[in-house]
């Protein structure tokens, strides 16, 4: 794959913005979850005070729920994760102008094997973010209500 110069700076700023995004992502669903957490937590304390068997088991239940997903997603690994891809692309663009395209290239591959896993939908507004920061607005790519959902939490 012979790319220019541009093109391999471009996919740098894609992966690092969606790197970006990403880590936004996951840190807004950690803090949702946490307070969903603890304000289930916190209700079913009171429900269980005030002797409403029914309402507390479903509060028990919702907190339950809410503590399982936070550990089986695991969000803080995954924003330390991104983070540091984050920091690995930002160190790959300020080399951009010292490095020829060809070593760009092997180093934007070598850099590419240890990314973390990406979310999907966040690929299309990541490129979005990058497309309007070197101002080329024709290239935006139409979102799904999905993305833009997305793209609106991260």
């Amino acid at each position: 794959m012979d790319e220019n110069k541009e093109d391999l700076q471009f996919n740098v700023r894609y992966a690092q913005r969606l790197c970006q995004r990403t880590a936004r992502f996951y840190r807004r669903l950690q803090t949702t979850l946490t307070f969903a957490s603890l304000l289930a937590g916190s209700s079913a304390v009171a429900a269980l005070a005030a002797q409403l068997t029914v309402p507390s088991a479903w509060l028990l239940g919702t907190f339950a729920i809410f503590g399982c997903i936070n550990l089986a997603l695991r969000p803080a690994d995954k924003i330390a994760a991104n983070e540091a891809d984050v920091r690995k692309y930002g160190a790959l663009l300020a080399k951009v102008n010292s490095v020829d395209a060809a070593t760009l290239q092997r180093m934007l591959d070598e850099a590419r094997l240890s990314d973390t896993p990406e979310i999907e939908p966040l690929r299309p507004v990541a490129y979005n973010d990058v497309v309007l920061e070197i101002d080329e607005p024709e290239a935006l790519i139409r979102l799904s209500p999905m993305q833009k959902l997305m793209g609106a939490l991260a």
